[in-house]
């Protein structure tokens, strides 16, 4: 057995396809079938029943799959231990990112990156919850940041900020510069599509007021794009709900404005999502605190003190 035998099972164990497996670990298809092929004859069990699709693990192999991970994890703790121990931050990191955040935390935060990491290669792909948390689960991305709680057992969460909501009212009755739930026209709400968390969090938010809405016939437009759902929100006339940090892309027209809410504004938690694996713990922690100092001075007075303390 060896280092690499353990790393081409484990990525056909996440991928659940040979010819995935081996593109992820920069190998033919055959070397890495090859591979995996001698070990099993040398334990004398089979860890893959390759005539399924997409390929399975059978009951022998998922104890030594559990084993394997183990031995990984071990493995990239003592190669983090030696990077440390060295005072380097090198090595690529691979992160999923919300698109309701994206937009708004990125341009305040990639300059930094580069500066304080500048030998990490730093990938960032926008991706809905949903994907964060398949992609943590099969390892094919290291950090999701996203809104929390997502409550699993196999990651780990990080809270770093609270955001706070604001109303992007473009009705046109503008009867005060502050809201409340109950100020909010139902009617004329409009929402992201199924699947991004923005969109649950707002129904949540909303829900006890939703309730003593004599309309409900709530406008729902089918886009992933925050863009897209601010210039319909301009276009119907109509209202939505958008975290403070997209205030700074935003051009106020007529019959348009920005509301907070009054006393407690509803707010959502941004943070870090791992698999309960991750090994790059220092890398983790400056990156953290790149996104806290830049973020502090965009949240409102009341909320800056809201940054969760460091690690």
């Amino acid at each position: 057995m060896n280092i690499q035998q353990i790393e081409y099972v484990l990525a056909v164990v996440d991928l659940k396809n040979f010819q995935l497996a081996a593109e992820k670990c920069f190998v033919t298809q055959s070397t890495l079938s090859t591979m995996i092929g001698k070990f099993e004859n040398e334990i004398d069990l089979r860890i893959f029943n390759r005539k399924t699709k997409p390929v399975t693990i059978t009951k022998e192999g998922k104890v030594i799959v559990e084993h394997m991970r183990k031995a990984k994890y071990e493995i990239d703790a003592l190669k983090n231990v030696v990077s440390d121990l060295k005072g380097k931050l090198e090595g690529e990191i691979q992160i999923g990112i919300i698109p309701t955040i994206a937009p708004y935390l990125l341009p305040l935060v990639y300059q930094d990156f580069e500066n304080t990491i500048p030998h990490v290669k730093v990938k960032i792909r926008e991706m809905t919850t949903p994907d964060i948390r398949k992609a943590l689960k099969s390892r094919t991305i290291d950090i999701g940041i996203l809104a929390l709680p997502l409550e699993d057992k196999e990651l780990v969460e990080t809270e770093i900020y609270n955001e706070p909501f604001l109303v992007y009212d473009c009705t046109g009755n503008i009867s005060s510069f502050e809201a409340t739930l109950n100020d909010l026209d139902y009617d004329k709400l409009c929402l992201l599509e199924e699947g991004h968390c923005l969109r649950t969090q707002v129904l949540k938010i909303c829900e006890k007021s939703l309730m003593h809405s004599k309309a409900r016939n709530t406008f729902d437009f089918q886009s992933g794009s925050m863009d897209s759902l601010i210039n319909i929100t301009k276009i119907r006339k109509g209202i939505t709900l958008i975290p403070q940090l997209a205030i700074n892309s935003l051009v106020l027209s007529d019959g348009e404005t920005i509301k907070p809410f009054t006393k407690s504004p509803p707010a959502r938690t941004i943070g870090f999502a791992t698999h309960k694996y991750f090994v790059k713990r220092k890398l983790k922690e400056q990156l953290i605190a790149i996104i806290k100092k830049n973020v502090k001075d965009m949240l409102p007075q009341s909320h800056q003190n809201e940054i969760i303390n460091p690690l």
